[in-house]
């Protein structure tokens, strides 16, 4: 574990330069000596098979991209990916040079434009002319070496073991580049999605309460408009009864908790059966979707049974309050605000009557 632990920490060692990303130094790191790795493994392999120019040329790209890592210490991003990109075009030539272009050859393009990518995050326009000068390196390359003999015979086997251990790694660096690369993009889009969820939250819901607050609640009516053709629905508004009483005698503090017991009754009472939101003030809006006004008067029943057992204990003393509901059922020939207004119309009858009543 401590040697994974100092390994770790000697790869994401930071650069030196200030104002500069670490993400590319760092997959430059893990990519160079992933490859150190490989080409020593093919070192051996290959002295086994006895084939000492091809050691030879093994080691020496094992060298070249242990010097890559070093150097990404002391030198800045984009000069340590140019090293790389040079190193595996090295790589790349001595793979045609050796084992001719049946060795891998093709696949060493489009890995090396997805790392120059990677490194830059704006200049298309350079991008696409990185890419259009890797086309003709390579067709260059193809051409110039590949139609010669190789310069190393080696049997079928061999030789495909040579051609797929090349592929097999190039789409692993691949892999590691493109997963780095990604797996920080969606981290950031994860968290983005998040953040614009919670201040949706934050902007719709009252901080009182808990509840949707008025701009929610328009949009909600809103919403229903645009389906009214289809649906039916009652609107309620309600009034917490002398509410003005409750905080000139027990004070504001007490006033508050009023409104967050009524809150939680109103929402535990209604539940899924219709929406529920904070209109203003002491003043709460319940919308009643696919409900008549008989079906929406029987939630409200239930409702105001909940608001009568309500309490706030101040001291010794008991707060208890009711309310006072204004219903309507939603009318499709008047506009959104004139049914808003029957609503508020009937609030009002109901306190000429006494309060804590319902009226429809």
């Amino acid at each position: 574990m401590r040697i994974c632990s100092a390994i770790k920490k000697l790869i994401t060692r930071d650069t030196r330069y200030e104002n500069e990303s670490a993400k590319m130094p760092v997959l430059m790191r893990i990519l160079s000596l992933t490859l150190t790795g490989f080409f020593l493994i093919n070192a051996v392999a290959f002295f086994i098979h006895g084939t000492l120019p091809a050691v030879y040329g093994n080691l020496v790209l094992a060298v070249l991209y242990f010097c890559v890592f070093l150097l990404s210490y002391r030198i800045n991003k984009i000069a340590t990916v140019w090293l790389f990109i040079i190193v595996t075009t090295i790589w790349a030539m001595t793979l045609l040079w050796f084992f001719g272009p049946d060795s891998s050859f093709q696949i060493f393009p489009p890995f090396v434009i997805i790392i120059f990518f990677f490194a830059s995050y704006n200049c298309f326009l350079m991008k696409v002319i990185f890419g259009f000068i890797t086309f003709i390196v390579y067709q260059g390359m193809s051409f110039l070496y590949g139609n010669r003999t190789p310069l190393l015979e080696l049997t079928p086997g061999a030789h495909h073991c040579v051609r797929d251990s090349c592929m097999f790694i190039i789409i692993l660096c691949t892999c590691i580049a493109a997963h780095m690369f990604s797996k920080d993009s969606q981290n950031m889009e994860r968290k983005l999605i998040e953040y614009n969820k919670r201040l949706k939250t934050r902007a719709n819901t009252d901080p009182l309460t808990g509840l949707n607050n008025r701009g929610m609640a328009m949009e909600y009516l809103q919403d229903f408009v645009r389906k009214a053709d289809s649906m039916i629905c009652c609107l309620c508004i309600c009034d917490i009864d002398h509410f003005k009483r409750v905080n000139d005698s027990y004070g504001h503090d007490i006033g508050d908790l009023v409104l967050k017991s009524v809150a939680k009754a109103l929402k535990d009472t209604i539940g899924d059966s219709g929406f529920v939101a904070r209109w203003g003030g002491e003043e709460f809006f319940i919308a009643f979707p696919d409900c008549n006004g008989d079906e929406a008067m029987e939630i409200l029943y239930h409702v105001q049974k909940a608001i009568r057992k309500t309490e706030v204990t101040v001291g010794e003393e008991t707060v208890k309050v009711t309310l006072t509901y204004g219903l309507t059922e939603y009318d499709k020939g008047k506009s959104l605000d004139d049914n808003i207004k029957d609503a508020d119309n009937n609030l009002y009858l109901g306190k000429e009557r006494g309060r804590n009543t319902i009226v429809f």
